[in-house]
């Protein structure tokens, strides 16, 4: 498997990507694009500004005050598939070290259950390998048993949990040294 960025070759294959989400069935308390929210963008946007827009948020001069610039990685398989995506967070905002974390990750609802989660965020870890970051947070809502097992086969360890009144969830705060 491999992460790589987006690109406009891959507009058939996400919009195929896209569908699948849509389509799925809903998890209770979890929604389609959980873990990867520059993809509910391209309800909204075409193929060309949703690249422009993942282009700019990769630049902190682009950005808000307290976000962080970000990179959307697609994650494909040995077949040539794309399978998930993952997005890395580069600077520890305070909402970010509070409850979003620096990685978010999701595989497309047809691919599910065959580890390309963990195999994912074992790449996105290495990403952090030649910067300041040395310890990474990473979340999941506390119900999100899939996620958590993840996180915990990539070295997560455990600090506690995080209940946000804003939203109405509870979430497992873990640390991966790199």
């Amino acid at each position: 498997m491999e992460l790589r960025e987006v690109n406009k070759q891959d507009e058939e294959k996400i919009m195929e990507m896209y569908n699948d989400y849509i389509l799925s069935e809903l998890i209770p308390g979890i929604d389609r694009f959980e873990g990867i929210r520059d993809f509910e963008k391209l309800q909204n946007l075409n193929f060309n500004d949703w690249l422009k827009y993942l282009e700019k948020n990769k630049y902190e001069e682009n950005l808000p005050d307290l976000y962080s610039p970000h990179t959307l990685y697609l994650a494909i398989n040995d077949y040539n598939q794309i399978v998930g995506a993952i997005g890395i967070r580069w600077k520890q905002v305070p909402i970010l070290m509070t409850f979003g974390g620096l990685i978010g990750y999701s595989v497309r609802p047809s691919q599910r259950g065959k580890g390309y989660a963990t195999e994912m965020l074992k790449l996105a870890l290495d990403k952090f390998k030649n910067t300041n970051i040395q310890n990474i947070l990473i979340t999941c809502k506390d119900f999100n048993i899939a996620s958590k097992k993840v996180i915990e086969k990539n070295g997560g360890i455990f600090e506690n949990t995080y209940s946000n009144v804003d939203d109405g969830y509870t979430y497992l705060r873990y640390w991966i040294k790199i």
